[in-house]
């Protein structure tokens, strides 16, 4: 009777953890009504170099998608190959996608596993101490962030998404333009 018990509340629980996820972004990809600035917090790029994101300095488009995820993260690894397909789309927009790991593991191996999971054609970084991170007071990933070309966070998605889907797209740049 208790083994009943604990499968019937592990089964409810993947079940709000698989529909929490899976909402539909037209409909929680939301504007932030007052924008919050990116953080100039230092995280390092594919070669382990120190970066921060300067934004109209070193990184000029018109906006970006930045990914926050781990190789740990279940619906992260799923969402990889929507992020890769998000960005043949709106490129031509002037925005751009990029991931950023909080992941603990080597460099070199998250990179393999990017290629892996259908995410190579991506920008990655990684913010291994989890600075940047924990400076957006995020709460979970995977985590998407809209960032403008001043570096104003305009939009916070938090769960997994279908980012390459059409009407996302059309939500996406009517944020950004």
């Amino acid at each position: 009777m208790h083994t009943l018990y604990l499968y019937k509340n592990i089964l409810l629980l993947f079940s709000l953890i698989i529909f929490a996820t899976s909402s539909y972004a037209s409909e929680i990809l939301k504007r932030l009504d007052n924008p919050i600035m990116f953080p100039n917090k230092s995280i390092l790029d594919q070669n382990e170099n120190n970066i921060i994101f300067k934004f109209n300095k070193n990184f000029q488009k018109d906006g970006y998608v930045i990914n926050f995820w781990a190789t740990w993260c279940v619906p992260c690894k799923k969402e990889l190959p929507d992020l890769s397909l998000l960005k043949s789309k709106i490129a031509k927009h002037d925005i751009e996608v990029l991931t950023v790991s909080i992941d603990q593991k080597n460099i070199k191996d998250q990179i393999e596993f990017l290629s892996k999971n259908g995410a190579s054609e991506l920008k990655h970084f990684f913010d291994k101490k989890m600075d940047l991170y924990k400076s957006l007071k995020l709460r979970g990933i995977p985590t998407t962030i809209l960032v403008n070309k001043n570096g104003q966070i305009i939009s916070i998605q938090e769960g997994m998404i279908k980012w390459g889907d059409d009407k996302v797209v059309s939500k996406i740049k009517k944020l950004f333009y």
